[in-house]
């Protein structure tokens, strides 16, 4: 009989972060334990509200306690952001913790308190910490027990890419962290003369006539588009998203907050950093960039991921 390992995550949808994040880890942790039965342990629907994102996980950290006492092998997969340092200290010791995301460009000033408090109990429990990307490396002394940059675990730049419809591609989420006022600007400014495809929500400035609006797309549809076109623009709060690295997995140029400095672990010239505070200083900086021709590169360095399962 194959031993089990039993798992709780929030989201496993293909067309979310979280979701596609958790499914990575997923990936990872069937490398590791290739003859064990992996039993997801959440039996909720997922709902986007208050009580699916914020309590039941606690009811998944119940149930993780139940099998740990029976001394089963259990997984916490996501939801996992930083701030949330409840789920850090109530889960049992021996737990597999999954990706630990947050941002920290958030100017609120609860959140900040929260973030240093996980950040705090993250160091006391001394245990490997793996993070989504890296803008909480300057918080951990860099040793072998921290893993960065769990985004680009299997990321690869495609061969072939296909003809382009659209000059840039833009992800739009109803969301206050992700810089949409500016971006809305950006885009409207855009496409007076550029075609734009606007993936996720419903976008607001639709009477533009070149800003073509994809809404709630499945994920391969979503990769379709950012495929067809030339280069993307990223929301504030994080440069390396999948949206970022699916742009560049598919040849695209991709423009991002200058804010928030790539990784030193990356090496690329498919990255240029904007002022997300000058519209006008950042359309000069687009166009002087899509003018220039030249040849992509990405290259990046990441720890072995296995080793945290280790």
């Amino acid at each position: 009989m194959k031993q089990k390992i039993y798992y709780w995550a929030s989201d496993i949808k293909e067309n979310s972060g979280e979701g596609i994040l958790a499914l990575k880890f997923l990936k990872l942790l069937k490398i590791k334990y290739k003859n064990y039965l992996f039993i997801n342990i959440n039996n909720y629907k997922k709902k986007n509200n208050f009580f699916y994102n914020y309590v039941i996980p606690f009811f998944g950290i119940f149930k993780l306690w139940k099998y740990s006492i029976q001394n089963k092998k259990i997984c916490y997969i996501n939801y996992l952001p930083i701030w949330n340092f409840l789920v850090f200290m109530l889960l049992p010791k021996k737990t597999i913790i999954g990706p630990i995301t947050g941002i920290n460009t958030k100017k609120n000033p609860i959140y900040i308190f929260l973030k240093y408090l996980g950040i705090c109990l993250l160091k006391l429990k001394k245990d490997k910490i793996l993070f989504s990307h890296s803008q909480f490396k300057r918080y951990f002394a860099d040793n072998s027990r921290i893993f960065y940059n769990f985004l680009l675990f299997d990321f690869f730049i495609q061969k072939n890419f296909i003809k382009k419809k659209f000059d840039f591609v833009f992800y739009f989420k109803k969301n206050r962290n992700k810089g949409n006022d500016f971006l809305i600007k950006i885009v409207s400014e855009l496409s007076k003369y550029k075609k734009i495809a606007v993936i996720g929500d419903k976008f607001i400035s639709l009477e533009k006539k070149n800003i073509y609006n994809f809404i709630n797309l499945k994920r391969n549809k979503a990769l379709k588009i950012i495929s067809q076109s030339k280069y993307g623009i990223i929301s504030k709060e994080n440069n390396l998203s999948f949206f970022a690295l699916d742009c560049i997995s598919n040849g695209l140029h991709i423009f991002y907050n200058k804010n928030l400095k790539i990784d030193n672990s990356i090496k690329t010239n498919m990255c240029t950093g904007i002022d997300f505070s000058d519209v006008s200083l950042s359309i000069k900086k687009i166009n002087k960039s899509i003018n220039k021709k030249k040849k992509y590169f990405f290259y990046f360095n990441t720890k072995n991921f296995l080793n945290y399962l280790n």
